[in-house]
């Protein structure tokens, strides 16, 4: 029968502030959350702190190994053996000038030189139609070995590009004005010249937006230049692309108003699937003559050609789906830490990872789709030429977002490996002198400014490591580095140039260096001494141990796990003497305290020694006490000789009150007498 109400036991009223034990437990108990992160871990205990890193390393192995496969992966040495052929080729034979003058490339200083090239090493880099020249032709090349270098096939077909700028883009002054009836800037896209010029029929003469050329804006050594200009597409045999270089020399097409002439081909490797995207660029500065570059581009367009490419795209999806965990994760921080949040130093790697991950996903998605229409365009259209341009573009960026995610994927790890206290000691070095590191360098750079300026304005004229701002900056910290050329800057000043040199040696090298370094080691070696001092707590080792032994006793394993007892001190003579060195001690001190204490540099001090020197340190400090206590009794024969000695004292001011109240009296019968005898007179 079920009892009632009032039948049922009732609990014993608490009195007001009583509280019961059940409460006291649980409110002794740590709060669970029931998603814990690696830096949410701090606030609890140091188990949750080795539970949480243990989880997460696991995870974000998975994801370095995935990032380093679909980075890695997709490189290979091949690229660099395609550009280094295509350059051997195209930049570094020798053509024949006018004056039967052999020079390369990198030699072209003229307009001349250019023509001499286009119509000679060019043509017959671009069109091999014989074995094994048409010079020595021993048989005509078939039509599937009609190639670049007979391995590269040719897509489309090359074009000549070229930007120009107005006249009167700049100021001549007027002294000079009836000299100069002509006056052509540095190129600047408000300037650049868009008028129909010499026979006024064609692309070559008649100006082409980027939309029309499809051509991206490129970062040359003197400006950007942008997409569009004058543009002649050659064609696909060599006599017809000879004939049409020849028109474009006779009819003057580049002028004074040229700022670049730029050469863009795209070229295909089936041997290796890469595709490279090739620029000769030909620079005019003002100043007159021509400052050649190059730039070549090899890039993996063609995906799911063999295994591999599946492979990589597994670890892509799972580099995409962890970096989704991460996302997460970090939202559950901002939510939990709050302002917090934004004062840790690994939420900004953490958030540079994501976004790396983020952008490189969105770049893949805007790359690859458009390969197929691209190479089809080009597959239909083989008398255009073959624009890979903005795909080789977004793939270089696709690379570099790439790169940045293996990198900083990396220094993450570091993340990791701060519970233990011995792989922690390079985050807090870092952490402890950040701001002394950043005092310094103000002080640095300060300096280091000064001398580059100074550098440029005494050198950049003549000195090409000095010829900017910026390069004269690059030029310093490669010499702290050792590589510096001296006799450049001598010849261009012989009595500046040793003055700057060595005294930018003393100043940087001898002392700011030196001063950085000795902040760092200072550091270092305050923060191995706390690590030294420091308790020991639970190790990840331990940790993992007693978690294996659990799991063997749930599998019915009839094991216990035996925790060794940790004795509270267990140090080695290092640690004592840096412990020593901290707290003041000098060198000779801390020999003298090994010396009386018995102390095996070779030997582990253990809790019996430590113990021992306890003993003795309590009895020396024992006896100190009772010496200072003897010290500071008093006896009674004391205490008699320092009355008698009072007693004389108050008879002495007696005496001494006596003959002052005597000799007032005299003085004041003096008075009165003067003053009697003023009143008779």
């Amino acid at each position: 029968m079920e009892k009632t109400p009032e039948e049922k036991p009732q609990k014993a009223s608490k009195k007001p502030g009583a509280r019961d034990k059940d409460d006291e437990a649980y409110e002794a108990q740590p709060k669970k959350v029931r998603w814990l992160t690696r830096a949410m871990a701090e606030d609890f205990t140091r188990n949750d702190v080795l539970l949480t890193t243990f989880r997460e390393a696991i995870i974000y192995i998975v994801f370095i190994i995935a990032v380093t496969i679909c980075t890695i992966g997709r490189r290979s040495a091949s690229m660099f053996y395609i550009t280094q052929a295509l350059k051997g080729q195209f930049l570094d034979k020798e053509f024949q000038t006018a004056n039967d003058v052999g020079i390369n490339f990198y030699d072209i200083r003229s307009a001349t030189d250019f023509w001499h090239y286009a119509e000679s090493l060019m043509l017959d880099s671009f069109y091999w139609e014989h074995y094994y020249n048409r010079y020595d032709p021993v048989a005509p090349a078939p039509e599937d070995d009609k190639k670049i270098l007979f391995e590269n096939k040719l897509l489309g077909v090359p074009r000549i590009r070229q930007v120009k700028v107005k006249n009167d883009s700049c100021i001549v002054h007027e002294y000079f004005r009836r000299l100069f009836l002509t006056c052509y800037d540095l190129y600047r896209e408000a300037d650049e010249d868009q008028e129909t010029f010499g026979p006024g029929e064609g692309t070559a003469w008649v100006y082409s937006t980027d939309a029309e050329t499809e051509s991206i804006p490129y970062p040359g050594k003197i400006s950007t230049y942008e997409g569009g200009g004058f543009y002649q597409d050659l064609t696909t045999t060599r006599n017809a692309s000879s004939i049409l270089i020849a028109e474009l020399k006779e009819e003057l097409w580049i002028t004074r108003g040229t700022r670049a002439v730029f050469v863009d081909f795209s070229i295909y490797n089936a041997n290796l699937n890469l595709f490279c995207i090739c620029k000769l660029v030909m620079e005019f500065p003002p100043t007159g003559g021509i400052i050649p570059s190059h730039s070549f581009q090899a890039v993996h367009l063609l995906r799911y050609t063999n295994y591999w490419d599946y492979v990589t795209f597994a670890f892509e999806v799972t580099v995409y789906l962890i970096a989704s965990y991460f996302l997460m994760e970090e939202i559950r921080e901002i939510m939990y830490f709050k302002l917090r949040y934004f004062l840790q130093f690994w939420t900004y790697i953490d958030v540079t990872i994501i976004f790396m991950a983020s952008a490189n996903f969105i770049t893949s998605l805007i790359i690859f789709p458009n390969v197929d229409s691209t190479i089809k365009k080009i597959r239909d259209n083989p008398e255009k030429y073959g624009n890979l341009e903005y795909l080789a573009d977004k793939k270089i960026l696709y690379n570099n977002f790439a790169a940045s995610l293996l990198f900083f994927s990396y220094i993450k790890l570091f993340k990791y490996l701060n519970f233990n206290k011995t792989m922690g000691q390079l985050n807090n070095t870092l952490k402890r002198c950040a701001l002394d590191i950043l005092g310094f360098s103000i002080m640095f750079f300060i300096i280091f400014f000064a001398f580059a300026e100074l550098g440029y304005l005494l050198f950049g004229s003549q000195v090409e490591d000095f010829s900017s701002f910026g390069v004269a900056m690059f030029t310093l910290l490669r010499t702290i580095l050792g590589d510096f050329d001296y006799q450049a800057i001598e010849q261009a000043n012989r009595v500046l140039a040793p003055i700057y040199f060595l005294s930018y040696i003393f100043f940087v090298f001898f002392v700011l260096l030196n001063m950085f370094l000795a902040i760092i080691n200072d550091t270092y070696a305050d923060v191995k001494t706390e690590i030294a001092i420091a308790p020991d707590e639970m190790q990840m080792t331990e940790f993992l141990k007693k978690g294996f032994y659990k799991m063997l006793q749930k599998c019915g394993c009839n094991i216990k796990y035996f925790e060794q007892e940790k004795a509270e001190f267990n140090a080695t003579i290092q640690q004592i003497r840096d412990a020593l060195k901290k707290c003041g001690f000098s060198d000779l001190e801390i020999e003298m305290f090994f010396a009386r204490y018995n102390i095996d540099p070779l030997a582990e001090v253990g809790e019996y020694d430590v113990k021992k020197i306890m003993k003795e340190l309590e009895g020396q400090s024992m006896a100190n006490e009772r010496m200072d206590e003897d010290a500071t009794l008093v006896h009674v024969s004391d205490f008699i000789t320092q009355q008698e000695r009072l007693d004389q004292i108050e008879k002495t001011i007696q005496q001494l009150a006596t003959k002052v109240d005597n000799l007032l009296k005299k003085l004041e019968a003096l008075d009165n007498v003067r003053k009697a005898k003023a009143s008779q007179g």
